[in-house]
């Protein structure tokens, strides 16, 4: 009888601007997480201050006249010992004054232990030649993210849902599996990722633009892979070569495990810290027919540079599809206005300048279903080319969300169907035992994007006289409706995050 030999693609992504509070976890067979439990939020006004942890304080000694909801008691119990007390005062403390970064979870400062063994103790990177972005690269890549933006819009399990998909971190692991790959599985999954260019193409393309990624001023973009390898040598033979490649030109780590409990708290722990635990859990059991897991982890943290103040913040109504809502809402003037035939939007750059917050508004005649359904790799292009240096009066919703989707399906429709088909799948450069194909490829991100961050800064004017002319009068563009949005590379103008809000956080009611 043929061993069964899949291998799980799992992707962590994740982008952060300001600061967050990590939602508990939900399991990776829930695709529909209900609204995060905020932990510390404990007056429910889905923030974790001062004023939360004095209403411990006031619970803890008693005090009659304070009046706690059952949904905050359970979310001031960041410890989950079923009590509310001085344990949780104290942690809230810590995550204020930030010496942790998670409520209840100390912060990383180093690499967790892994109870797996490390098949890269033997491994040396060598050093390899990249490739700059160039016009092929930014053609193929922009497809690729019209491509997974539109499979994830129109797939089932993102109906209703507020949806975010980073194609980086999805062409990274599928990059790496694609190095393993042969013959039609191999051809495909090089059209999916690189249209006319091939593996050893993209792999050179891919280590100079993700190492120019992780290394711009301004904002922290950490990156990383890693492979895991059941430990069971009648199942898998990893060729040498294999490792070489994702090693050379991926930084992956890669482990060799039991596949049990212990390899899903190190899978787990993996990510948690790639993710600065932003995404502290992506898988909560392993396959018994899982024979390898690839990960790609992304994350993204960024001060916006020129940051909202208290006075440019107030809560407003936004106009769901299905309902209108009260959100905070964040006023300000942008200097990049962006305009095509069915939409207007604006760029609010992050400190550093590297990356931009892209919005984009469709007319009120267009749905968002309807402005993806009609774009395109060109269409998107022009879009971000389309920059007008001119002022734009602003409103932005702060919002926060998890997203979680496989990809299987959405992949095959792709073009990329081979690979998934244990009958002709050919992976022999993966698993020289062959029998190998691509059970899950599962996509978990998160955001948060609010007013956090700081600056400060200096204006010199000079006035000088001449002819004048009638200034044009300031563009605006308020997005108190549904919208799309991207965070950029402003060096090559490919979108690392897109996604789009139906429905930004809630303002509770008082």
């Amino acid at each position: 009888m043929k061993h069964a030999r899949l291998l799980s693609a799992m992707l962590a992504a994740c982008m952060l601007a300001g600061s967050c509070i990590t939602p508990a976890a939900v399991s990776a067979d829930d695709d529909y997480p209900e609204e995060p439990i905020r932990y510390g939020d404990v007056n429910l006004d889905s923030s974790v201050d001062v004023a939360d942890a004095v209403a411990v304080a006031r619970y803890y000694t008693m005090d009659w006249d304070l009046r706690l909801t059952d949904q905050g008691k359970m979310q001031g119990d960041v410890n989950r010992d079923g009590n509310l007390d001085d344990a949780d005062l104290r942690q809230i403390l810590l995550y204020i004054a930030r010496q942790v970064d998670e409520l209840g979870v100390p912060m990383l400062t180093s690499e967790p232990n892994y109870q797996a063994m490390n098949l890269m103790d033997d491994v040396t990177a060598e050093i390899v030649n990249g490739k700059d972005a160039d016009e092929a690269f930014i053609d193929s890549q922009m497809k690729l993210t019209v491509d997974l933006f539109k499979g994830a819009a129109k797939d089932e399990q993102s109906e209703g849902k507020d949806l975010l998909v980073s194609p980086l971190s999805v062409s990274q692991a599928i990059a790496m599996a694609a190095n393993g790959a042969n013959g039609t599985t191999k051809e495909e999954m090089e059209k999916l990722l690189g249209d006319t260019l091939d593996i050893d193409a993209l792999n050179q393309y891919y280590y100079r633009y993700t190492k120019n990624l992780t290394q711009a001023s301004g904002a922290d973009v950490h990156l990383a892979n890693s492979l895991w390898v059941r430990d069971n040598e009648a199942a898998i033979r990893v060729p040498e070569q294999f490792l070489q490649t994702t090693a050379d030109y991926y930084g992956a780590d890669a482990f060799k495990a039991p596949f049990d409990d212990t390899t899903v708290k190190d899978v787990n722990d993996w990510v948690s810290y790639h993710t600065h635990s932003m995404i502290p859990l992506l898988i909560d059991h392993i396959d018994p027919n899982w024979i390898m897991i690839l990960i790609n982890a992304l994350a993204f943290e960024a001060e916006w540079a020129d940051p909202y103040n208290e006075y440019s913040v107030s809560d407003g109504t936004f106009h769901a599809y299905d309902k209108n809502l009260t959100a905070e809402m964040m006023y300000g003037d942008e200097y990049t206005y962006l305009l095509d035939e069915n939409a207007t939007g604006f760029m609010k750059p992050y400190k550093g300048g590297e990356y931009s917050f892209a919005a984009i508004l469709p007319d009120e005649s267009v749905t968002v279903s309807e402005y993806i359904d009609s774009m395109t790799a060109d269409s998107l292009k022009k879009l971000l080319n389309s920059k007008q240096n001119t002022k734009v009066e602003t409103m932005l919703p702060k919002f926060k969300y998890e997203y979680s989707l496989t990809m299987n399906k959405m992949l095959e429709a792709l073009g990329m169907k081979t690979a998934f088909d244990p009958n002709t799948a050919d992976f022999t450069g993966l698993n020289s035992l062959g029998d190998t194909w691509i059970d899950t490829v599962l996509h978990k991100t998160f955001i948060q994007v609010d007013d956090r961050g700081t600056k400060a800064a200096a204006v010199t004017a000079v006035f000088a006289a001449g002819c004048a002319m009638e200034p044009e009068p300031p563009k605006r563009v308020y997005l108190d409706r549904p919208f799309i949005y991207m965070i950029v590379d402003n060096s090559t103008n490919l979108p690392i995050f897109i996604g789009y809000v139906l429905h930004p956080t809630e303002v509770e009611a008082e």
